[in-house]
């Protein structure tokens, strides 16, 4: 089970062993528990009344009648299949599947869910990288996490999942980093070689998003803006939120991940 939520606090959180175990074990309850039963199961929990309290406060478990339990309903499976099943045949023969990935990349950017939710499978996971002049997004597949910029930047605390780019890149600054990208890739594009070897070009070749071979050439997809698909049904914010996910994973099929550039300014 997951908690999906867009409340940084709640976010900092979950990212916390304890956090995690504190949730599982909640989850996993079939009856609710008093406070004594849950300090005897956490006995090394550090401040185990405070995180209790603000799991309570945040709606994520219930305490009536001095007992415990979780209350959020556990979400199992999509509830938008019907409506991604049509819109994969009304766009099947207008649009291709990158550039329909590249619309629903461009759909999350608008797209805010103030719910709380307890999940019961793994989503697509879209990670960007940005600064004035373009945007570098990865769509990644569900359990996915393959070594792209986007999803190293977006993941930076978590050196070891990418061992070819933290070694390389490192912490650097994000700012500085995505500036030197928007160089190398105005020249890629105007088929000129970098002005000189860098970690920056590196990055690039190492991720695959440009070559050199047999010329110098952006290699993955680059657009200056999204199609324009006429989506004319009404989406309250929950349901858009699982339909852009759900969608992602349909049209990525096999692929583990879909990554494109768009310049801001063409």
């Amino acid at each position: 089970m997951q908690i999906y939520t867009n409340n940084k606090k709640i976010q900092l959180f979950l990212k916390r062993t304890e956090s995690q175990e504190l949730l599982n074990y909640f989850e996993k309850l079939q009856e609710p528990v008093i406070l004594r039963e849950i300090r005897k199961k956490f006995p090394y929990h550090k401040h185990l009344d405070k995180d209790i309290d603000f799991l309570i406060d945040n709606g994520i478990i219930t305490r009536q009648d001095r007992r415990y339990y979780f209350s959020l309903p556990v979400i199992k499976d999509y509830p938008t299949t019907e409506i991604v099943e049509k819109v994969i045949q009304e766009a099947d023969e207008k649009y291709s599947i990158d550039e329909l990935l590249v619309w629903l990349g461009e759909i999350l950017r608008v797209d805010e869910f103030s719910d709380i939710l307890a999940i019961d499978f793994i989503f697509p996971t879209f990670n960007r990288l940005e600064n004035d002049n373009f945007q570098l997004v990865t769509i990644n597949r569900a359990g996915k996490l393959p070594e792209t910029l986007a999803n190293y930047f977006v993941n930076i605390d978590q050196p070891k999942l990418f061992p070819n780019l933290a070694p390389l890149i490192g912490d650097v600054n994000q700012e500085f980093f995505s500036n030197q990208l928007d160089l190398i890739f105005d020249r890629v594009m105007a088929s000129k070689p970098p002005r000189r070897d860098s970690i920056f070009v590196d990055s690039l070749l190492t991720t695959q998003m440009i070559t050199s071979d047999p010329e110098w050439q952006l290699v993955i997809p680059f657009y200056t803006k999204s199609i324009s698909y006429d989506f004319d049904r009404e989406l309250d914010s929950r349901t858009r939120f699982f339909f852009v996910r759900q969608l992602a994973e349909r049209l990525l099929a096999d692929r583990e991940s879909f990554t494109y550039l768009i310049k801001k300014k063409a």
